[in-house]
């Protein structure tokens, strides 16, 4: 083997740290640890040793911090004064993630894990820190081994204890006083508490990520689906693929199984099927797969048992399949848990969960899935329009006869996909959707923000006077709703009405740029921002193509409406 240079040693450690999270990244880190003690440097191989448990930290292997930090600890009580003031710092800090490490870890033992809460306590008192994180460790192991009491009192210990360097930034310490509170029942006491995370005041590395997540069921048990729609579309751009936030992408993946978007639940699970293998961390594994088993059950129940869902250890599973592997493992960590903390507390919670029942028949997502198997037959479409945008029966059958099995939610759904796809039979499905929209007994907000939106597209094609005014509120309702690529098509048909009522050059480029800003504002990870703005982009040189007098024809009129 190659012995490491000291200089590729510390290029390797840089590079490292923009490395993305996952097992590369750690067997790199790993390598460079072991070059580093080689070489004999001891500030070298401390700061190899920080890479690592930052690496594993951020990963799915975080339970193997505890080598390294140990390793690091030890270097620490053999010369504390070789550690400089920001070494002595992170060593500290990272007493907090071992806490948690070992608390998640059902292999060691209650004894040695409350037996280092002592000794953290112990090192934070001698050194001068607050024992503010001591005590936020204390409660959730209180809270695991089912002892209430000492929980409270860990809770009201940590509320009270004085901030300072030591303790996690206040958005973090938001999200745990928060889920305290969920955990006791206390939903609309958990969201206020979150409210400044969820808001954007308070910010870090994981939140709001982590908050969006958390923050859906008890949003959904209050009511406030619209805006559990807004933090699902917002939180899962943010958490999608970081394998340190699959516990999160687990519960939007559960959010979909229990509001009537089993389908979406489905695609959420393919684009993270290379995470499904099981984990090094027990805990993550059963926050992550326990989200995907209440999907699976789901979909179990609506008949979708022997759909192929996505390959578990090299071998295809069907729902069916990947239930029963997925909760046996399940069940087994939570048992181990169990038989650590001496209470069926962990089991009972995770029992619980995949048992839970849908809380609405359909929340609408704005978000274009594929349709699950017809599970029974029934007619197809014509060939010549595509099943999920199949046009909708004569209105002379009936308006209740018009939609497809599903009833109203089904043609709301083959509309959009209509939309999405520019299908000639979108305007036929959205004037069944207008029909029948009056007769449902509730209908939710963004359904009657796509009929606003079609009924201003269609005012703007015709040249209609209100045609800016619908538009307008358009866009504004999509805001709200939490749908910013929508809010910019309509910033960009805005443009378009501008062009064909003939304002001013400057009102058209204003309006123009707007949009154009509003495209490039999109989350980086939104799949349609590259088209968006792409559309903006376009839209502006036909406009400013058709504004020649001797281009001003019907047909570059037209040119300005973009595509959905």
């Amino acid at each position: 083997m190659t012995t490491l240079t000291r200089e590729e040693i510390v290029r390797g450690l840089a590079e490292n740290r923009e490395t993305p999270n996952g097992a590369v990244r750690n067997a790199h880190a790993e390598a460079l640890a072991g070059a580093a003690e080689t070489s004999g440097d001891r500030a070298l191989f401390r700061e190899a040793l920080d890479n690592l448990i930052n690496s594993y930290l951020y990963s799915a292997e975080s339970p193997k911090i505890l080598v390294p930090f140990a390793r690091l600890l030890q270097e620490y009580d053999k010369d504390p004064g070789a550690f400089s003031e920001w070494e002595a710092h992170a060593l500290f800090w990272q007493f907090k993630w071992v806490a948690t490490a070992i608390s998640d870890s059902p292999g060691i033992p209650l004894e040695s894990a409350t037996g280092w809460l002592d000794e953290m306590e112990r090192r934070y008192r001698i050194a001068g820190y607050s024992e503010r994180p001591v005590r936020e460790a204390e409660m959730w192991l209180a809270d695991a081994i089912g002892e209430d009491e000492r929980a409270e009192g860990a809770f009201r210990r940590w509320l009270a204890a004085d901030r300072d360097s030591m303790s996690d930034c206040r958005a973090c310490e938001l999200n745990g006083q928060g889920q305290y509170s969920a955990l006791h029942g206390n939903d609309a006491e958990a969201l206020e508490i979150w409210r400044p995370v969820l808001d954007g005041d308070l910010t870090c590395a994981e939140e709001p990520h982590r908050l969006l997540a958390t923050s859906l069921l008890p949003l959904l048990r209050l009511g406030r689906a619209d805006e559990a729609r807004s933090h699902h579309l917002r939180g899962y751009r943010m958490a999608r693929g970081n394998e340190s936030l699959l516990p999160s992408v687990g519960k939007h993946i559960e959010f979909c199984a229990l509001t009537g978007n089993e389908p979406r639940g489905l695609e959420i699970l393919a684009e993270h099927a290379a995470h499904v293998a099981p984990l090094a961390n027990l805990d993550d594994r059963l926050a992550f797969h326990g989200g995907i088993l209440v999907l699976l059950r789901r979909l179990k129940e609506l008949g979708h048992g022997r759909t192929p869902a996505v390959p578990y250890e090299g071998s295809p599973r069907t729902v069916a399949e990947l239930y029963e592997v997925l909760y046996a493992g399940c069940l087994d960590i939570a048992r181990q848990f169990d038989a650590r903390n001496g209470t069926s507390r962990v089991s009972d919670r995770f029992l619980a969960r995949v048992g839970r029942q849908p809380l609405m028949h359909e929340l609408p997502l704005g978000v274009r899935s594929a349709a699950l198997p017809r599970t029974t037959a029934s007619a197809a479409a014509p060939a010549s329009v595509p099943a999920s945008a199949a046009a909708p029966a004569s209105a002379s059958a009936g308006s209740g006869s018009a939609s497809a099995p599903g009833g109203f939610p089904d043609l709301v759904e083959r509309a959009r996909r209509a939309r999405e796809l520019s299908h000639p039979a979108a305007d036929a499905l959205w004037a069944e959707v207008a029909v029948q929209v009056d007769a449902q007994p509730e209908v939710d907000r963004l359904v009657r923000a796509d009929l606003a939106d079609q009924r201003a597209l269609g005012a703007a094609r015709s040249g209609a006077p209100e045609a800016a005014q619908l538009l307008s509120t358009v866009r504004d309702d999509y805001r709200a709703l939490g749908l910013p690529e929508r809010a910019a098509l309509a910033e960009l048909r805005l443009a378009g009405v501008a062009a064909q009522s003939e304002a001013a050059p400057a009102e058209v480029r204003a309006l123009v740029n707007a949009a154009l800003r509003a495209a490039e504002a999109l989350d980086a990870a939104e799949p349609l921002r590259a088209r968006r703005i792409a559309l903006a982009e376009l839209s502006a040189i036909r406009i400013a193509r058709w504004r020649r007098p001797t281009r001003r024809t019907t047909t570059t009129i037209t040119e300005c409406w973009p595509p959905n």
